[in-house]
C-alpha cells in the first residue's frame, strides 16, 4: 500500500456512529523518564480494569504508549470521549504534578499528557502496524503486558524489523 501514518477511527464501517474502542495515549513531555511512562501505563491499566475494561498496550512508534480498550456496550463517540476523560482524570487526581489532561505542549513541563482526545467522532490514533514518518520508520505495534513491564521502548519496531524489537541505544 506504500503509505505511512495510517490513523483509523475508533469505529467500524458497519457502525461508524458508535465507538468500538477507547484509546488513551500516554504522551510524555520533555524530560519525562521512560520508566515513569511505564509506571503510568500500568497504573492506567489498573484504572481500566477497575472500571471493568480489558485493555492492551500498543507502542506508538513515536514517544508514547496507547492503551486500547475494546468497548462491549454500544456507546456513541461523545460518551466514549467522556468515559476516556473520566478514566484519565482518575490517574491525574493521584498526582497532578506528574500527569495532566491539557493538550497544550507548554503546560506539559515534565509531565505525561493523558490524551483522551483520541476519542470522539472523527478522531483518530495511529493504527497498529502503521509505520511512522520518522527516521528509521518506527512502527506502531501491539505489545504484551510483559513487554511493557520489561520497559519496551515505543520505537523498537521498524520497517527493517517489524516483528521483533530492534536493538536501540539507550536515550
Amino acid at each position: 500500500m506504500d503509505a505511512v501514518e495510517l490513523h483509523p477511527w475508533n469505529a467500524t464501517i458497519d457502525d461508524i456512529e458508535h465507538a468500538d474502542r477507547l484509546v488513551l495515549d500516554l504522551d510524555p513531555g520533555e524530560g519525562v523518564p521512560w520508566d515513569a511512562v511505564i509506571e503510568a501505563t500500568l497504573a492506567l491499566r489498573g484504572i481500566l480494569e477497575a472500571a471493568g475494561l480489558e485493555s492492551w498496550p500498543k507502542v506508538t512508534g513515536g514517544k508514547g504508549i496507547h492503551l486500547m480498550a475494546p468497548l462491549v456496550a454500544e456507546m456513541n463517540h461523545d460518551s466514549a470521549r467522556k468515559l476516556a476523560k473520566s478514566l484519565a482524570h482518575r490517574l491525574v487526581d493521584t498526582d497532578p504534578d506528574r500527569y495532566l489532561l491539557s493538550a497544550d505542549p507548554a503546560a506539559r513541563g515534565g509531565r505525561i499528557f493523558l490524551d483522551y482526545l483520541r476519542n470522539g467522532r472523527g478522531n483518530t490514533a495511529i493504527g497498529a502496524f502503521s509505520p511512522r514518518a520518522r527516521p528509521g520508520f518506527p512502527i506502531a505495534h501491539p505489545v504484551t503486558w510483559k513487554q511493557v513491564e520489561a520497559g519496551i521502548r515505543p520505537d523498537v519496531f521498524t520497517l527493517a524489523q517489524p516483528f521483533r524489537p530492534a536493538r536501540r541505544k539507550a536515550a
